[in-house]
């Protein structure tokens, strides 16, 4: 936009005007800007879709520079759906510390039509600053307060349970659950671990289970050391679910050195990941698998919709993660017995 505005030899904030139509400019002034378009080939499809009808046909992902996530599958099924249905996804990294007054200026300056967030914590300041500017959006994640507002998630709650659930029908009684610790960090009020951690408790005392939970935040040292602290504080355990992939990969690796074979004495599984961590474990990880790209394209679709005028009530949809068999969960196996007196 800055190439527009000085080949036409105005502000940014004019090219903005004549692109979505929002101030009155000079013919003069209007037609060197659509020359300027025109001759640097600046988003032309989108420029005139945007003069005929005042939107300028692009999606705004809020995209959080946390370089410990994989996001490359909700992306481009985000992408792949807005092209679909005519619109263009363009990513908006953000920090912390200006994620306010940067979503207000995304917004007024008439830059997208609609918002997708990511990393959604249970009490969001974007969220707020989205409903003071009126803006069209759509989550990817979950708030504590959901009345009206359009979001896609995977269901935590449920994929735990299950979870819990298959490893117990295997026998399993003493369970371990790893999450990450995220207190020190942005996203303190990152809602996954909640859901799971509460959901989790109340399953293993529903089932008359024993469980420990484990939090691990995103230090090396931290990391390679769960294996022990499990070892150390909940040595019963038969079962470690993990809902943090680094944490669930320096288990299979550092178990064994322990004596402990997988998955015959410790079976774990990783909740809400991607198949290909499976990949690189010896034997090969058992995972739910985080539905990445039906939560992109599903998300995409709901806030087109919102945009188009197609969905009057909240569009709302959890999915759940389904179990990719690998090579780390067993029976459990049964505890030794006493040898009978004679």
């Amino acid at each position: 936009m800055q190439q527009v505005a000085d080949r036409a030899s105005v502000s940014i904030s004019t090219v903005s005007f004549v692109v979505n139509n929002t101030k009155p400019v000079t013919p003069e002034t209007r037609d060197r800007v659509l020359r300027a378009i025109s001759e640097l080939g600046y988003r032309r499809n989108t420029a005139a879709r945007a003069l005929a009808s005042r939107k300028s046909r692009i999606l705004a992902l809020i995209y959080p520079l946390l370089d410990h996530r994989n996001h490359h599958a909700f992306v481009e099924a985000a992408a792949t759906a807005a092209e679909e249905h005519g619109y263009n996804l363009v990513l908006w990294p953000l920090h912390s510390d200006n994620v306010t007054t940067e979503i207000t200026s995304l917004i007024q300056a008439g830059f997208a039509d609609g918002v997708l967030l990511m990393e959604v914590q249970f009490d969001d300041e974007r969220v707020t600053r989205l409903h003071e500017a009126e803006a069209p959006f759509a989550l990817i994640g979950r708030t504590r307060d959901l009345d009206g507002i359009d979001y896609v998630d995977i269901d935590f709650e449920r994929t735990t349970e299950t979870a819990v659930a298959d490893l117990a029908e295997l026998g399993h009684r003493d369970f371990s659950l790893v999450l990450e610790d995220l207190s020190d960090t942005p996203l303190a009020g990152y809602a996954p671990p909640f859901r799971a951690e509460e959901t989790f408790r109340r399953v293993i005392s529903e089932r008359g289970l024993k469980g420990a939970v484990f939090r691990v935040p995103h230090r090396a040292r931290a990391i390679s050391s769960v294996a022990d602290e499990i070892l150390r504080d909940a040595p019963n355990t038969t079962a470690i679910i993990a809902m943090h992939d680094e944490a669930a990969l320096s288990l299979v690796n550092a178990l064994p050195h322990r004596g402990i074979a997988i998955p015959q004495d410790i079976s774990v599984v990783a909740l809400a990941t991607a198949t290909t961590l499976a990949d690189v474990t010896d034997p090969p990880l058992s995972t739910y698998v985080a539905p990445g790209h039906e939560l992109g394209r599903k998300a995409a679709e709901i806030l087109i919709a919102r945009l188009e005028g197609r969905g009057a009530p909240a569009g709302q949809a959890l999915i759940t993660c389904l179990p990719h068999k690998g090579g780390t969960v067993a029976p459990a196996r049964a505890p030794a017995t006493s040898p009978t007196a004679p």
